[in-house]
């Protein structure tokens, strides 16, 4: 029997309809709605829609009507934003397949049930890695809590072995750490944060870290904090990897003046040599990281200066080719 008592409630239906059911190929008539009403149990006539569409679209609904009927014609996010949205999701190798289906679900239902299925076969990621722990997002809020609060945090680390199986390291000795900054790079999340065992700051996947407790003490090393270049940080730590931080300069073919770009930023200074070459300046960290990604230009760049850092890189060379 439909409910004659709580009519307030009715006005609530009908928008949950117009969101859920309606878009600009979907209208939906008076007296659709009014059936839809009453089948949630609640007494409903046609005229009566009219009037709720009235308040909703006074109240800032952008309600469009036409001769076929009402539709939602607007909402929080348009359908082409949460395209991009869920290219992110199922791109992102840091989430892992379950809880990227979980989020694409979730953003489905902004948008009607007809939208939301397009939405749902919006992205097709062949052969795609993605993250085997579920854990992850549990830790991105007890670290972003820790800061909130000032607090330290101890957590297991772990890598794999050659049997695929899970090892902590340090013996399983916990890391105790003060969380300063989440950076999200090469597709994964990590954790900057201060050692102060080691008077350091370090960087942690945020993937491989477990059973993360927050402690009392209040976090350290804010001093070392305040003066790091984030930008520098990222470019040297996840760029170019670890090693001897040092001014090289390289001759580089025109051809690959997007790529030094994409690698260096903008500000780089790209110094012509002639029509073929040009040589830059750039401090890296000097490393078989460095290296590969020099190896990776296909022999047209070259190491210039200084001449250490160039003989260090013929003799990995020279190593890898015995």
């Amino acid at each position: 029997m439909a409910r004659t008592e709580n009519q307030k409630t009715k006005i609530l239906y009908v928008l949950k309809i117009l969101q859920e059911e309606t878009d600009e190929r979907h209208p939906m008539s008076a007296q659709q709605i009014a059936k839809k009403v009453s089948a949630y149990g609640v007494k409903c006539e046609r005229k009566s829609i009219y009037t709720d569409l009235d308040e909703l679209t006074e109240f800032g609904y952008d309600i469009i009507r036409t001769k076929k009927g009402a539709y939602l014609a607007s909402r929080q996010f348009e359908l082409a934003e949460l395209k991009l949205l869920v290219d992110a999701v199922q791109s992102s190798r840091f989430i892992t397949k379950k809880k990227s289906d979980e989020l694409i679900e979730k953003l489905s239902t902004l948008l009607s049930c007809f939208e939301g299925k397009l939405l749902k076969r919006q992205v097709l990621v062949t052969n795609r890695i993605k993250s085997m722990n579920e854990s992850i997002y549990y830790n991105v809020d007890a670290i972003y809590s820790a800061m909130d609060q000032n607090k330290q945090i101890a957590f297991s680390y772990y890598t794999w072995n050659v049997r695929k199986e899970m090892v902590q390291k340090k013996n399983g000795e916990p890391y105790i750490i003060s969380p300063w900054f989440l950076q999200w790079e090469n597709e994964k999340y990590y954790l900057i944060g201060f050692d102060e065992e080691t008077g350091q700051m370090k960087h942690f996947r945020v993937d491989k870290m477990l059973h993360i407790c927050l402690r009392e003490e209040i976090r350290q090393g804010k001093e070392i904090f305040s003066q790091m270049d984030m930008a520098a940080y990222t470019q040297e730590t996840f760029h170019m990897f670890q090693g001897e931080k040092k001014a090289v300069t390289l001759r580089v073919k025109n051809e690959l003046a997007g790529v030094i770009i994409d690698r260096f930023g903008k500000e780089v200074w790209m110094h012509p040599v002639d029509e073929e070459f040009f040589t830059i300046t750039v401090d890296v960290m000097v490393s078989n990281q460095f290296f590969g990604w020099l190896t990776g230009l296909g022999g047209k760049a070259e190491i210039l200066e200084p001449a250490w850092v160039s003989e260090a890189y013929n003799k990995l060379l020279s190593d890898i080719l015995v």
